[in-house]
């Protein structure tokens, strides 16, 4: 039993380990192929992360006007963690 969990570990391990460097090499192709240096990818993340911001303001303002209800109040808005969770409006 206990061979049997220390290599089922060791193969899930190689397999982690394989599946890390399918996508070190798709990073290295997108890197060579499109001629993005380092910066350049940074920026496009940072700019991509503001512009789903920008979109996620629109869609709260157009929910509210859309409901005609004037008791509705937006008090926060934010990004989701996947994009790094900024809080761009927050009603105290």
């Amino acid at each position: 039993m206990y061979g049997q969990t220390r290599m089922l570990l060791v193969d899930r391990a190689a397999a982690a380990v394989a599946r890390l460097a399918r996508v070190a090499g798709l990073a290295v192709r997108l890197a060579t192929r499109t001629r993005l240096s380092p910066g350049d990818c940074y920026a496009a993340l940072a700019t991509a992360r503001f512009m789903a911001a920008h979109e996620l303001i629109e869609q709260a303002a157009d929910a509210v006007e859309a409901s005609g209800d004037p008791d509705i109040e937006v008090t926060h808005i934010g990004t989701p963690l996947w994009l790094g969770r900024t809080t761009f409006f927050e009603e105290s």
